[in-house]
């Protein structure tokens, strides 16, 4: 009896080993239903956290712990439909094309460029335009070294506009008498585009943009609109019935016709540079008016002495659907009140990086550049 009782307690205690064993290894794994739990409240607690980031970058106050996952679904929610109402608000009134608000505009037919595309306003918004022009539309002038800044400039306001003019003044041996004469292009009138049959007080901008007339490469005019002729003597000659207007010859000359001048467009007290005048610079720069008097814009000359004439290129009448604006970058042409042999054609003085040529003679229908000089 008493060995069955050591027997049997021995075999009780093996019993209870076993079974302690087997419930000390069942607390080391976690149950399914405890898992769940750990990761539901670890992906609470990162949205708690990623929430109250965003409270404190908008500058609210931090919310309390307690915030359920439907308020951060919300919160979600809410950010998503805000953007997508930001998109749809923003195409509202806006170019289509752009993506951008359109603006009000004034002045119907005006011309500029915004974000690199050319603009014209239409129906009081600007919108966009294309361009004929072989210059990249996209590409502006740096003006800041149009003039030399080591010249002593005057200054001319005109009193029909009240634009002001740098001046700069010549002194000629021959004759004893200084020359002033605007340092810029004249830029009177309003713009017209290009081909437009040009009236009193009207211009072209190069490329129909008013940017250029603005900033400092002035108005290009025909011939008639220069002198201040009526139109039609672009297709006449002086003198006739239909264009009765003449040349006031001064006095005393040789070549009178050479140094007439002629108030046309330019302010009063002033006259269009005529072919003496262009000749005096040109025997000043020994026949390198465009180094000496070319501004450093686009690369065109050194600007020695201050002229600063710029590469305006001009409007160019084929007589045909080829009719342009063209050559800016490489040469200048100026109005010279002289009109041709031919009815049809006026002389004036063409400036390149390499030539220099006066009483040179094209079509009236031109769109040309126009210096004024002092009367004197």
């Amino acid at each position: 009896m008493k060995h069955f009782s050591l027997t049997y307690i021995f075999a009780l205690a093996l019993a209870f080993f076993f079974v302690a064993c087997g419930d000390d290894e069942s607390s080391f794994a976690p149950r399914d239903d405890e898992s769940s739990s750990s990761i539901e409240e670890e992906s609470s607690s990162s949205s708690v956290t990623l929430s109250g980031a965003s409270a404190e970058s908008n500058g609210s106050s931090s919310s309390s712990a307690k915030s359920s996952s439907s308020t951060d679904a919300k919160s979600s929610s809410s950010v998503t439909s805000s953007s997508s109402g930001t998109s749809a608000g923003s195409s509202a009134g806006t170019n289509s094309s752009s993506g951008e608000e359109k603006r009000p505009c004034s002045e119907e037919g005006k011309t500029q460029r915004a974000n690199g595309v050319k603009v014209i306003c239409h129906d009081g918004f600007w919108v966009p335009e294309s361009s004929s022009s072989a210059v990249p539309t996209s590409s502006y002038f740096d003006m800041t070294e149009q003039f030399n800044e080591k010249v002593s400039y005057g200054e001319f306001t005109d009193l029909r506009d009240g634009h002001k003019y740098r001046t700069v003044s010549m002194y000629d041996d021959t004759f004893e008498r200084t020359y002033v004469i605007f340092a810029e292009n004249l830029n009177y009138g309003k713009m017209v585009s290009g081909g437009t049959v040009q009236g009193d007080s009207t211009k072209y901008c190069y490329d129909d943009d008013s940017w250029y007339c603005e900033n400092g490469w002035g108005g290009l005019y025909t011939w008639s609109n220069a002198m201040g002729f009526p139109a039609v003597c672009d297709s006449v000659s002086i003198g006739a019935e239909a264009c009765s207007q003449k040349f006031v010859y001064p006095s005393g000359y040789g070549q009178p016709q050479n140094y007439v001048q002629h108030q046309g467009i330019c302010p009063e007290g002033w006259h269009i540079m005529n072919s003496g005048e262009w000749a005096y610079l040109d025997q000043r720069t020994g026949g390198s008016a465009a180094h000496y008097m070319g501004s450093k814009v686009a690369g065109f000359g050194n600007n020695d002495y201050g002229l600063s004439i710029l590469p305006t290129g001009y409007w160019i009448d084929y007589g045909n659907e080829h009719n342009k604006f063209d050559e800016i970058k490489v040469q200048s042409q100026f109005w010279m009140p002289q009109q041709a042999d031919t009815d049809l054609k006026a002389y004036m003085t063409s400036v390149s990086r390499t030539n220099f040529s006066r009483n040179f003679p094209v079509s009236k229908n031109y769109g040309n550049s126009i210096r004024c000089v002092k009367n004197y």
